[in-house]
């Protein structure tokens, strides 16, 4: 729930950037907002996606729109999910389903 609303409030910021910049000619917040997002990209957003496993485009517009709240919960759960060796060995009792 937190993070549905921090993405929406996230949209919000985006569209109230972009009114000031039409209605009142002033793009400066609107480049502020994308110049941060872009050098967030390029520091830890784009690491960030290649190790979770995402699509560089899908990384690419999370990271431009949402900055820290897209990567930061991925980042995250990555501590997190802490594998073995171990986890990755076959047992007779593990379900598999194969397509023929």
């Amino acid at each position: 729930m937190i993070a549905v609303l921090s993405y929406l409030g996230c949209i919000l910021l985006w569209i109230g950037s972009t009114l000031l910049m039409i209605i009142k000619k002033n793009p400066f917040c609107a480049l502020f907002l994308f110049c941060l997002h872009f050098c967030e990209l390029l520091v830890i957003g784009l690491k960030t996606g290649a190790e979770y496993g995402k699509k560089v485009t899908e990384t690419v517009a999370s990271c431009l729109c949402f900055g820290f709240l897209w990567w930061l919960p991925l980042r995250r759960e990555m501590k997190r999910d802490i594998y073995t060796d171990d986890d990755f060995i076959r047992r007779p009792d593990d379900v598999v389903i194969r397509h023929d």
